[in-house]
């Protein structure tokens, strides 16, 4: 079964971040006192930006292809709307 690059990609996250929180509860029994802050950190940093980084990801990858996205529906909307306010102050 072929699979798109936005399930690629979304696999990828996936797997990260599984790793990641493997690395997590790994560290939380190894760690020195000192150390257990500074990782902790690094590795909630990392769970946060691995679906944000896919995320753009697949939006490049969109835009890419010249796909239209969730994005440019949201805009189309707000521009019609201002359209719209336009039109009805002008009356």
């Amino acid at each position: 079964m072929k699979k798109n690059p936005k399930q690629l990609v979304a696999i990828a996250a996936l797997a990260a971040i599984v790793l990641l929180i493997i690395a997590f509860v790994i560290s939380a029994f190894t760690a020195d006192p000192g150390e257990a802050g500074n990782r902790f950190m690094a590795l909630l940093f990392c769970i946060v930006a691995v679906p944000i980084l896919a995320w753009l990801l697949m939006f490049c990858i969109e835009k890419m292809q010249n796909k239209n996205t969730v994005t440019e529906h949201f805009f189309e909307q707000d521009e019609d709307s201002e359209k719209e306010a336009v039109t009805k102050e002008n009356e």
